[in-house]
């Protein structure tokens, strides 16, 4: 088959044009792994408000207000619908990431009262939400219009299987951080907050960083079919309608919410699980990252892998049952001391959930609604937060009834719960091999 017979072959940018735009799409991520201890906000975010004096409900607020915003592109992607906006609005996200995270610094190392520190935590967590759902919306539309479906698999393969190398180096130097158990008990002697103080610092410039080649992608111009009309409000109106009526993406998001509320909104109760397991005194937040992003980069080459010699479906089933593995063996292990802290590693290599979902979306959508429909993923997403939420909530109200080990253990049966749904979800609704409602609709 030649290149142009080829429906795969969708993008018009040289093949060398492509390439470079994987090659800024995979440093872009590789520097946010790198940065993974705070840029992925969850379990560091829910150990610094335990430190602080926090309950379980609210050390998940941080995770549940990152969700809560990521509404924010749609209301951007509807001011802002030309395809020219994604880079300079990219940029300007990575700008608002980095002000918050070395805001956070400054306050964690001030003489700020407790009550300061926790809602500077908890608004990073929120500027997160806003910030970067628009941001990774934007990366998502940018490949999809710069990178041809042909090569999806080989950016996926090499981003998400090199990307999480970076994210356990990371977390070796936040292990550091702490007690330094990876080193070999090296340490760079820093105790609570300045050992926090010094990731938050550390880890700003390199998300500005990471920031210069989101500016570095190319993007084609937008054909005269993929361009927004004139009339703003019939635009958003047809983009809602489109979103309802293809099935396969709206199936697609909501299934995506299922599984991030069993699959990742848990993740902080995990952590905060390992406490019980391993002892109070032990903090092994660097651990558990380097494992669960050690896992993560052998994962993301292998669904890459998978992703180019099967389907987009095949990934969503893989990614949804080792989730459901880790939530398994994180209520099995409990009384197995350090094997416990496998569980992180299964559930980092099952979070790439986070990038195959999109993906499914991405190729179910048309050029011209892309953005849109990533964005109404990050709208929905935000029921996600009242999952992490609800996490905290059922901890610490069932921990007062019955101890509280068992309100975590209870939370994680939940969650475990939600995943089994969305596994069964996929295998019902969703095609392998999805179809943008138009290009059906014309074949």
């Amino acid at each position: 088959m030649s290149l142009a017979a080829n429906p795969d072959d969708d993008c018009p940018l040289p093949v060398a044009t492509q390439n470079w735009n994987i090659t800024c799409f995979a440093v872009f991520w590789a520097i946010y792994y790198l940065v993974a201890p705070i840029s992925y906000i969850g379990s560091t975010h829910a150990n610094i408000l335990k430190s602080l004096g926090n309950s379980d409900e609210t050390s998940n607020l941080p995770a549940a207000v990152y969700l809560w915003l990521t509404p924010i592109p749609v209301l951007i992607t509807w001011l802002f619908p030309h395809s020219r906006y994604l880079k300079p609005l990219g940029v300007l996200s990575v700008t608002v990431m980095t002000l918050i995270t070395a805001a956070v610094a400054v306050v964690l190392w001030s003489d700020a009262s407790s009550v300061a520190k926790t809602n500077m935590v908890i608004a990073h967590g929120a500027m997160f939400g806003a910030a970067n759902g628009f941001l990774i919306t934007a990366l998502w539309d940018a490949l999809r219009r710069g990178v041809s479906t042909s090569r999806r698999g080989k950016s996926l393969g090499l981003t998400f299987g090199i990307g999480p190398l970076f994210a356990c180096v990371g977390s070796v130097l936040q292990d550091a951080c702490f007690d330094g158990s990876l080193l070999g008990g090296r340490t760079f002697g820093l105790t609570f907050p300045n050992n926090y103080v010094a990731m938050f610092a550390a880890t700003s410039p390199l998300i500005l960083l990471a920031g210069v080649f989101v500016g570095l992608l190319v993007v084609p111009p937008a054909t005269a079919g993929d361009e927004p009309s004139e009339d703003r409000l019939a635009e958003i109106v047809d983009g809602l309608k489109q979103f309802l009526r293809s099935r396969n993406v709206l199936w697609a998001v909501v299934i995506y919410v299922i599984v991030y509320s069993g699959g990742n909104a848990i993740l902080s109760n995990v952590s905060l699980y390992a406490k019980n397991v391993l002892g109070d005194a032990t903090d092994t937040v660097g651990q558990q990252n380097f494992l669960r992003f050690g896992f993560k980069a052998v994962a993301g080459a292998l669904l890459g892998l998978l992703l180019a010699k099967a389907n987009p479906r095949a990934t969503l089933l893989a990614t949804t049952s080792v989730l459901l593995a880790g939530m398994g063996w994180a209520l099995i292990s409990g009384g197995w001391g350090w094997i416990f802290m496998l569980t992180f590693g299964i559930l980092g290599a099952g979070e790439l959930f986070g990038a195959h979902f999109p993906n499914y979306v991405t190729t179910a959508s048309e050029k011209k609604y892309v953005r849109i429909n990533m964005a109404y993923l990050g709208v929905l997403s935000a029921f996600v937060g009242f999952s992490a939420y609800a996490f905290g909530w059922i901890s610490t109200h069932y921990g007062k009834l019955y101890g509280e080990v068992q309100g975590r253990i209870i939370s994680i049966y939940v969650a475990a719960g939600l995943l089994v749904l969305g596994l069964g979800l996929i295998m019902a609704l969703l095609p392998a091999n999805p179809t943008p409602r138009r290009t059906a609709e014309t074949e």
